[in-house]
């Protein structure tokens, strides 16, 4: 769809995103309480003056690869002989069918860590690591740089079959050809996506801490924060992920609800959205804000 069509979207999308299954909330968007705030530095005068709502084409797979960083090259995934690079080459050359509302897969480079560590600056990409994929809530583990295409080719393919299949327990899954991979569920609530690729754009790199301490004040609230070293299931964990696209739009926020199979993308938040959406996203399964909307999905609900 080109910018007009965009556009045209513009003043339709409480109906869209109705018709996409989700309901519109009628409550504030704006937490009264709540004292945080950006920079004022940081000017945001000239974002809004275009259409937000399916201004992001759909994707039917998000593989999330942990790297322990906050910020990455201009092109996350694009450094030779990383995990990200391997998983970003299968993933365009993907022919897999079944993924939902469309075969494209999405990429993203995250803080998320395979060893309990966050947010290491001097981390380097790994030949061998892990990778998490969404709407299935599923890791993918011990993957390496030669065999990451033929992994998740099996695996994914695996997964639009079981979620297909409608099964409610996760089968034991071993690879005979990769005797070293592990396929393990991951039994969160929910995850939370936050932009923070400041090498991209500043506007991430600064808005994107200060969201996340939001959260995760409000997420203890109500007891449902996750750190690295907390596996206790159904929390939400929050993590940061390379450019999203849209960076006039900062702060990018995308959601995964598991139950639901539900992805809600938002944009132009602010700190004092945080509790609302915690509220009304997380805790309401989708509730969302026609005017703070990028794109919402609705996959299959994984039952295991």
């Amino acid at each position: 769809m080109g910018l007009l069509g965009f556009l045209k979207r513009g003043p339709n999308a409480e109906e869209s995103i109705k018709n996409e299954g989700f309901e519109v909330s009628d409550c504030s968007m704006e937490c009264l309480t709540c004292t945080a705030k950006f920079p004022a530095s940081l000017s945001f005068k000239d974002d809004d003056n275009s259409a937000l709502y399916g201004n992001t084409l759909p994707f039917g797979l998000h593989a999330i690869v942990p790297t322990n960083k906050c910020d990455w090259e201009h092109d996350a995934t694009l450094k030779l002989k990383t995990i990200a690079n391997a998983v970003a080459k299968w993933a365009l050359n993907s022919k897999l069918e079944g993924l939902g509302e469309s075969s494209d897969i999405k990429v993203s480079c995250s803080s998320l860590s395979s060893n309990d560590l966050e947010c290491k600056e001097d981390y380097m990409n790994e030949t061998r690591g892990d990778v998490l994929l969404l709407p299935f809530f599923v890791w993918v583990r011990n993957i390496t740089l030669d065999n990451a295409s033929g992994v998740l080719t099996r695996v994914v393919g695996d997964l639009i079959k079981f979620r297909a299949d409608g099964l409610t327990e996760f089968p034991s899954v071993k690879y005979e050809a990769f005797p070293d991979v592990r396929v393990e569920v991951d039994r969160s609530k929910s995850y939370v996506f936050l932009c923070s690729h400041k090498t991209r754009d500043k506007k991430c790199g600064i808005t994107a801490p200060i969201m996340k301490k939001e959260f995760e004040i409000n997420l203890r609230d109500e007891g449902l924060y996750r750190d690295a070293s907390d596996d206790r299931e159904g929390g939400v964990r929050i993590a940061y992920v390379n450019h999203v696209g849209g960076h006039k739009f900062a702060a990018n926020v995308i959601i995964y609800l598991r139950e639901s199979g539900k992805n809600i993308w938002l944009a132009r938040c602010r700190p004092n959205n945080v509790q609302p959406i915690i509220e009304e996203c997380i805790l309401k399964d989708g509730k969302v804000w026609p005017n703070y909307v990028r794109r919402v999905q609705k996959f299959t609900p994984i039952e295991w």
